[in-house]
């Protein structure tokens, strides 16, 4: 395996922190030269090998790769350099350990590779053909650079019935019937299952979490926010209202991936339901902090609908203590927005990582 150092950028702050990693190179190079991948991981090595499996069978595929893993073990770096030693991948492959969250390691990943568009995909992400070539395209042709930020289409999430929760805050106007993908002033979005397969770019508010892609330039200016910490839910829908704020954010229907949501831990019914609340009244009182009082008594009584949606669940099956965990969850958020919001100042974008090959 051979290895090249990544040269820090004229004015880098002393406060950069160096990561332990490497970086491999083939001797030639194929794919999208201007393009890069990052994929944030934490102890999913089947889900990262299977995607890379796929990654090395693509024409379109970016040059340059960047795995930040966020797990104590080096089981997946292991089986990286196994993989590379048997079957040498056409593309660079930079890896890079880090403490785990999510918005951490994608602003990683963000200083250490080096392209002009920059794509992210989950672990559990499958693009299907021409899918970065798609994207790449809508750059590409954008003369002007108005696009700053591409979503790709997912299409195993279209298409597809509405919960029974979701039909009742529809039915009853808590959410209002806009289109999907974008944000409405009282603070939500519709689901992606009510988009058809389409061809062509939509203007939308909110990209998809698993498969989206950035103008590096678009990134000197914005990271991923430091306020979602760990598992975090919204951080996309933020960085997608504060881009839009500047750039157009578009969705390429011709981009089609498929989102294989990963099975493994995620938040308890508390902590996912305090999050919820917290992080959906952070997004919404900074990207839409002039609201109607038709807007503020749709957000809040959506918020209390789940909260009783909860309590029938669990009175119906006590069993179930979940529900009851994630009704407690949403009421402590609640009250916490109300008598003690956490006061939070977004940090001026820099770079605050560099890897570190002789770690």
């Amino acid at each position: 395996m051979s290895t090249i150092l990544i040269e820090s950028p004229k004015g880098l702050s002393n406060h950069t922190s160096l990561l332990p990693g490497w970086h491999f190179k083939p001797k030639c190079v194929k794919g999208c030269p201007d393009c890069t991948l990052v994929i944030a991981t934490c102890n999913r090595v089947a889900d990262v090998m299977e995607l890379m499996a796929v990654l090395s069978q693509r024409k379109d595929v970016p040059s340059e790769i960047v795995i930040v893993d966020g797990s104590s073990q080096a089981c997946l770096e292991i089986g990286l350099k196994e993989w590379i030693s048997q079957l040498p991948p056409p593309f660079e492959l930079v890896f890079a350990r880090c403490s785990p969250g999510l918005t951490r390691q994608r602003n990683v990943g963000i200083d250490i590779s080096t392209r002009e568009h920059v794509f992210f995909l989950d672990d559990d992400s499958r693009p299907l053909e021409n899918y970065f070539r798609e994207i790449r395209e809508v750059f590409v042709n954008d003369i002007e650079k108005k696009i700053g930020a591409v979503g790709g289409s997912v299409v195993n999430e279209m298409d597809r019935p509405l919960s029974g929760r979701w039909r009742l805050r529809l039915a009853t106007g808590l959410v209002p019937n806009v289109q999907p993908m974008m944000y409405d002033s009282c603070g939500t979005s519709t689901p992606k299952g009510l988009i058809t397969r389409f061809q062509g770019i939509r203007h939308v508010d909110v990209l998809p979490g698993c498969a989206f892609a950035f103008r590096r330039e678009v990134l000197e200016q914005h990271r991923f926010s430091s306020f979602f910490g760990g598992y975090c839910q919204g951080e996309d829908l933020e960085m997608s209202l504060r881009v839009g704020a500047h750039w157009q954010v578009v969705c390429c229907g011709d981009a089609e991936v498929v989102h294989q949501v990963a099975p493994g831990p995620r938040a308890g019914g508390f902590a996912k339901g305090l999050m919820e609340v917290r992080n959906r009244f952070f997004i919404w009182q900074r990207h839409r902090p002039q609201t109607k009082r038709i807007d503020r008594l749709r957000f809040w009584s959506d918020i209390g609908l789940l909260f009783a949606l909860d309590l029938l669940h669990f009175f119906r099956r006590p069993w179930h203590i979940r529900n009851l965990k994630h009704a407690a969850g949403l009421l402590s958020g609640t009250l916490r927005c109300f008598f003690a919001p956490a006061p939070y100042s977004e940090p001026q974008a820099r770079r605050e990582y560099q890897l570190n090959l002789e770690a």
